[in-house]
């Protein structure tokens, strides 16, 4: 389970430890500010399309699809997906490789290793370059659990390049997890581009960044940090004390001070 850097140490903690962490979470909604408010200056003088802007503006219109009374928009679950043909080869050869990160490597985006390797690490400050990041996921999946079987259970179709599936996985200790993966069509080729994980816990504190809305979700013992567009139906639904399950990705393409936080996919209110 990965442990946000909020978390730290918050197990067994006094009310003052406590406090600190929530006034921690202050300073980090004022580094958000800043940092994005920069972002958005650099963003706004580039004038060449760059694979992170097509991005964002998918992001949006699947924040929009997502929301939508289509039939079409709707995510096949509970029962196997009729996947494409081409994309279910992909979907075959990266599990089959799964036990060897590097074996799979085609078969991945820069952004997706770079979101493993910190979701991993858990040091957003680090570095390393792509061929290193590759490196250390090698040699920490050796230490780990091994994949012993997978289902995929959710198929959505977002456009011609952009696909999301959701998949159960059975690790060697019979622990099951699910996570949602998104694959993109890139220069021909199908790859896997974010990993987005589960979690859940109360929303402890909700607040505006800019156009962005944030969500601290989880107990005093551990928290994530997830940011939606403020215009979303999420920003919108979800208030304080609400019981939620959280599914998102990690930011990898903004450095946001020495905090990792979590763009969000959507998020369900738990009864």
């Amino acid at each position: 389970m990965i442990e946000h850097l909020f978390a730290r140490g918050l197990r067994n903690k006094t009310l003052a430890d406590k406090c600190f962490f929530f006034m921690r979470i202050s300073v980090i909604y004022i580094e958000l500010l800043c940092i994005l408010a920069y972002n958005e200056e650099m963003f706004g003088r580039r004038k060449r399309v760059t694979n992170a802007m097509q991005l964002s503006v998918w992001k949006h219109w699947f924040h929009k699809r997502k929301h939508s009374d289509s039939i079409d928009s709707t995510a096949i679950i509970g029962k196997k997906p009729v996947i494409p043909e081409e994309i279910e080869e992909v979907i075959q050869q990266f599990f089959r490789t799964y036990n060897h990160f590097k074996g799979a490597r085609s078969l991945q985006t820069d952004t997706f290793i770079k979101e493993v390797f910190y979701a991993t690490k858990q040091d957003p400050r680090d570095q390393s370059t792509i061929e290193d990041m590759e490196a250390y996921i090698q040699r920490k999946n050796g230490l780990r659990l091994r994949l012993k079987s997978y289902e995929v259970d959710e198929f959505l179709p977002l456009s011609d390049q952009v696909c999301m599936i959701g998949v159960t996985r059975e690790f060697s200790n019979q622990q099951r997890n699910r996570v949602l993966y998104f694959i993109i069509k890139e220069e021909g080729a199908w790859r896997f581009h974010h990993i987005a994980r589960s979690h859940h816990g109360r929303v402890l504190d909700k607040f505006q960044v800019k156009e962005q809305t944030g969500f601290v979700v989880g107990n005093d013992k551990a928290a994530l940090l997830f940011l939606t567009h403020s215009q979303s139906l999420d920003a919108a639904t979800f208030m304080l004390g609400d019981y939620v399950h959280a599914e998102g990705y990690l930011e990898v393409e903004q450095e946001v001070g020495d905090q990792l936080y979590y763009r969000m996919v959507r998020m369900n209110r738990v009864h």
